[in-house]
């Protein structure tokens, strides 16, 4: 019979622990959102490796399974092309700037902390050769207007698409051709042990 590995996929974590009410019941699922209604943040006009617009840093011992990232664009953007990317780091590089978030659990009864340190308009070093890889990407066409600005990106695929070991990170990256799209955000992760 084969040896148990530490380094197995996430997706059975997930599957097994239930769906995520019960994570949440549990007290393992964590997010970060806007803190004040009506102040957006702003993501770039281009890429650049050193300049994402949310970081989550996976300082603690546990698996990091990231749940979603909802976005709702505030304000209209010329061209209405956005660009997302999420990427992972192995190792974690600490940010030269970071804005910190406040890390809330989904589950207000339960007051444990969260191990992940999460902040946004992040300043990153220059990455150590592949140390960092990209895990999903994708391209929304969506010109902002009082008639449709209610539409969310979700950026995430599906929860458990990836996971973050201790010592990592994901950056996620946003941008729009001529200008910065404004966000409110609503990212969420569980904490799991391996």
């Amino acid at each position: 019979m084969a040896q148990m590995s530490r380094d197995k996929s996430p997706l059975p974590i997930l599957r097994d622990s239930g769906d995520i009410a019960s994570l949440v019941e549990e007290g393992k699922c964590f997010h970060i959102v806007n803190e004040t209604v009506g102040t957006e943040l702003v993501g770039g006009t281009a890429y650049v490796a050193t300049a994402a617009t949310f970081s989550l840093r996976n300082l603690g011992s546990k698996l990091m399974i990231p749940l979603w990232a909802r976005l709702h664009q505030a304000d209209a953007v010329a061209g209405g092309r956005i660009i997302v990317h999420a990427q992972v780091l192995e190792a974690d590089q600490a940010p030269t700037t970071i804005t910190a978030a406040t890390v809330r659990n989904l589950n207000w009864w339960k007051k444990d902390a969260s191990d992940v340190l999460a902040g946004t308009t992040v300043t990153l070093p220059t990455f150590t050769t592949g140390n960092a890889r990209l895990v999903w990407t994708g391209e929304f066409f969506q010109t902002v207007t009082a008639a449709n600005s209610d539409q969310v990106i979700n950026v995430f695929p599906r929860p458990g698409f990836v996971a973050v070991r201790p010592s990592g990170a994901l950056h996620i990256y946003t941008w729009a051709g001529t200008t910065g799209p404004s966000w409110s955000y609503d990212i969420a992760w569980a904490e799991l042990e391996y």
